[in-house]
């Protein structure tokens, strides 16, 4: 997904790399539109058909995901590395929630990352080489309240590359997961723009219970990740860069000291009571109906 935000500004990343000069596909969904914003992304940098090249695909379409990789396979004749990013992200009130939101979410996270990853593992097995990377989000490693949906997406792709990690090792396969915590892109905008609930929607929806929209509120004041800002996409690219080029990639690379921090405290807590407790606590000050 390279029409905008993380997978825009890593695929301008990785093809104007001047000590590797990658060859990248970058795939797109609408294709004059997404051309478009790929073009003004790469302008003054000669890279657009060089080493940047738009590829239309639907990762939600078997048949589409399966043209793409075809046609980078005629071209190159390999896939040396894959970076799956496209997703959405959903807030909601769980049983607020239909099923077939539900299922949209899973379908561009989950299984949008599964057929890709399921046409180019034959490929790198049979090069006996390759990297993946998977975006995934600090959500992948715990969820966050009203992000239920949008983090079980996040941890299957987690578990599902972990299987692949240890298998991939015996292929030369190097299988990573980006964890970023919030960044400055138009997901928040498509949360509502694609009907997946948004705070504005909560507030609003005469279903929710009047404590669940007081506590929905912190989203709208905690701009912040445990004091620190956004991050710009470009930080994370340079992450991606690090795990497509390091020598023995880590599994898990997280993309500041924040969601690092954060990790920690959810891996050394094998009870998981710490993290449930920091996050009620971050809530308490909504409940109060004043």
């Amino acid at each position: 997904g390279c029409s905008s935000g993380i997978g825009l500004t890593t695929a301008v990343t990785l093809a104007e790399d001047p000590t590797h000069r990658f060859l990248v596909y970058a795939t797109i969904l609408k294709p004059f539109a997404d051309e478009t914003v790929l073009q003004q992304a790469a302008d003054g940098k000669q890279i657009l058909d060089q080493t940047l090249f738009p590829v239309q695909m639907d990762v939600t379409k078997d048949e589409s995901v399966k043209d793409a990789v075809a046609m980078v396979i005629m071209k190159q004749g390999r896939i040396d590395i894959l970076v799956n990013n496209a997703g959405v992200a959903m807030v909601n009130v769980s049983e607020t929630a239909t099923v077939e939101q539900v299922k949209r979410v899973f379908d561009i996270n989950f299984f949008g990352n599964f057929r890709v990853t399921r046409e180019i593992l034959p490929v790198m097995k049979k090069q006996r080489s390759g990297r993946i990377i998977n975006i995934s989000s600090n959500n992948g490693i715990s969820c966050f309240p009203y992000m239920g949906v949008y983090g079980a997406s996040k941890q299957a792709i987690e578990a599902f590359s972990q299987e692949t990690a240890i298998i991939g090792r015996f292929f030369n396969i190097w299988v990573s997961v980006i964890e970023p915590g919030p960044v400055d892109t138009p997901i928040r905008e498509a949360i509502v723009s694609l009907g997946l609930g948004g705070v504005g929607h909560i507030q609003q929806n005469p279903d929710v219970d009047d404590l669940d929209k007081r506590l929905a509120r912190y989203f709208e004041v905690e701009s912040e990740f445990h004091g620190q800002p956004m991050q710009q996409p470009e930080e994370i690219a340079q992450i991606v860069l690090e795990a497509a080029t390091a020598v023995k990639p880590h599994f898990r690379y997280q993309t500041s000291q924040a969601v690092e921090d954060f990790a920690k405290q959810i891996f050394v807590d094998s009870t998981g009571d710490s993290y449930i407790d920091s996050q009620a606590n971050r809530l308490k000050p909504f409940a109060d109906k004043n």
